[in-house]
C-alpha cells in the first residue's frame, strides 16, 4: 500500500502538533512491511523561498519527505486558487506517486481545491482527513473564541462571526461554509482526535457516521517512553511547575501568572515557574501583560523561550508538575500526554478537548480561566508534595479527575 500524508508545513519550520503527528505517521509507517510512505508538506514562502519556476523543495533530511511550494493562499475561504502552479504540481505530484490512500491534516495551502483534485486525480484512493482544529468551523484562525474579548464559541452563527471579522460580508461566510462543506463531501472518512471536537463538528452538521474519534499517534520514542525519575531536589527546595506552549493568548500563560502571584501575595514561596515557549508571534500588548506579571513576580518565573521537540524530555525532567492553562477549547493537546508519558503530573484547565485528554491521563483539574482555582491546585499539590519529602502520609487535598 502506498500512503501519502499531506501536512500543512514541515515540523522543522513549523514545530505544531499537527506537523508532528503527519511526520509521525509517515516515518512510522517506513518500518511497516508491505507499506510504502511520502510525506508532502507545504512550504510557505516565508518558511523557505522557492527559486524561480521551483514547485518541490527538500528543505529536510527526511528519507521520502517532499515539499510542495505555496506563494499565496486565501485563509479565510480555506482556498488555494493557483491552477496553473501550486494545485497543478500537486496533481502531477500525485499522478507519479499513484497513492492508495491520501490522509490530508488541515485544510490550509493546498485548500479545499487540494482535495478536489486528489479526488480526481485518484479517484480509487481512500481519503482521509484529520481535523486537528476548529478552522473548517470557524474563520477566526480556528480557535472558536471571539476576536473582542476571547470568549468561548460553541458554533458558527454568521451574525456573531461577523463581530470577529467585521470586514468579511454575510455571503463571505455563506461562500465560505459551502466551499469547506463541499470539500468534506469528497473524504471517505473524517477523524476527531478528542470526542468533544467530534461533537462540535456533529453540531456543525456533519452526520456521525462520517466521522470517527481517534486520538493521535504519539511522536516516534514516545510510546515506549520509560517514567523519568522524580526530579532530584532537597526536601525543602520549591516545587517547579513548567508551563510547554507557544506564548500567545489563548494557551493562558496570563491565567497561571496570575495564580502565582495570587500566591505569591499569600506569602506562599515554594514554588518556580518555567516557561518553555516563544512568543515570537504574541501580539505586542500580550508581550507587555506578560511582562508585567513576570516583573512582579521576580525570581519566582523564568522565562527559558521556545525549544526543540528534541529537548522536550531533558526540559520535563526538570520540572515536578505542567501546568496546561489553555482559556480555549484545545483538541488533543500532545504535551498532555508526553508530560504523562515522561511521568509528570498534570494540571489542566477543565474545558473542552483539553479536559478530556486530561482526565484520560489522570491529571489534576481546576476551572478554566479561573486563576484563584488554579492557585487553590497549585497550592494543594506544593503541601502535598512537602509532607511527601518529609516521610509523611495523609490524605491528599488534590481533586484529582479521571485518575487511572
Amino acid at each position: 500500500m502506498r500512503i501519502l500524508q499531506v501536512a500543512p508545513a514541515f515540523f522543522e519550520f513549523q514545530p505544531g502538533g499537527t506537523e508532528l503527528c503527519a511526520r509521525s505517521l509517515h516515518r512510522a509507517a517506513l518500518g511497516e512491511p508491505g507499506i510504502e510512505s511520502h510525506l508532502l508538506a507545504c512550504v510557505p514562502s516565508w518558511h523557505a523561498r522557492p527559486g524561480a519556476g521551483s514547485d518541490f523543495l527538500t528543505p529536510t533530511a527526511g528519507r521520502n519527505e517532499t515539499g510542495i511550494a505555496i506563494r499565496a493562499f486565501d485563509t479565510f475561504h480555506l482556498s488555494q486558487l493557483d491552477d496553473l502552479g501550486v494545485l497543478r504540481a500537486f496533481r502531477d505530484f500525485l499522478q507519479d506517486y499513484r497513492p492508495d490512500r491520501i490522509h490530508f491534516h488541515h485544510l490550509l495551502y493546498l485548500g479545499v481545491e487540494g482535495i478536489a483534485v486528489a479526488r480526481r486525480t485518484c479517484p480509487d484512493a481512500e481519503i482521509l482527513l484529520t481535523l486537528h482544529d476548529y478552522y473548517a468551523i470557524c474563520a477566526h484562525d480556528g480557535l472558536m473564541t471571539k476576536k473582542q474579548d476571547g470568549a468561548l464559541c460553541y458554533g458558527a452563527q454568521p451574525h456573531a462571526c461577523l463581530q470577529c471579522l467585521p470586514e468579511a460580508s454575510l455571503e463571505d461566510f455563506a461562500l465560505r461554509e459551502q466551499g469547506i462543506r463541499a470539500a468534506l463531501e469528497l473524504v471517505d472518512r473524517l477523524i476527531a482526535p478528542s470526542a468533544f471536537l467530534r461533537d462540535r463538528f456533529l453540531a456543525w452538521g456533519i452526520p456521525a457516521e462520517r466521522i470517527v474519534c481517534q486520538p493521535n499517534a504519539l511522536p516516534e520514542g514516545w510510546e515506549a517512553m520509560t517514567p523519568l525519575p522524580p526530579r532530584d531536589r532537597r526536601p525543602d527546595a520549591p516545587i517547579r511547575f513548567g508551563f510547554f506552549a507557544n506564548v500567545m493568548p489563548h494557551k493562558g500563560l496570563h491565567v497561571l501568572l496570575e495564580a502565582a502571584l495570587s500566591l505569591k501575595e499569600q506569602g506562599v514561596e515554594g514554588f518556580r515557574i518555567a516557561v518553555h515557549g516563544s512568543d515570537k508571534h504574541a501580539p505586542e500588548a500580550y508581550k507587555a501583560r506578560i511582562a508585567a506579571l513576570s516583573d512582579r513576580l521576580g525570581a519566582s518565573v523564568s522565562q527559558r523561550g521556545g525549544y526543540a521537540h528534541e529537548e522536550l524530555p531533558g526540559l520535563l525532567a526538570g520540572v515536578d508538575a505542567v501546568i496546561v492553562p489553555s482559556v480555549w477549547w484545545e483538541n488533543d493537546p500532545l504535551i498532555v500526554r508526553q508530560a504523562t508519558a515522561a511521568g509528570r503530573p498534570i494540571l489542566y484547565a477543565d474545558l473542552g478537548g483539553l479536559a478530556e485528554a486530561g482526565q484520560q491521563e489522570g491529571g489534576i483539574p481546576f476551572a478554566a480561566c479561573d486563576a484563584a482555582s488554579l492557585a487553590e491546585r497549585m497550592l494543594s499539590f506544593i503541601q502535598d508534595t512537602g509532607t511527601q519529602d518529609a516521610g509523611v502520609t495523609r490524605q491528599p487535598t488534590l481533586a484529582v479527575g479521571g485518575q487511572r
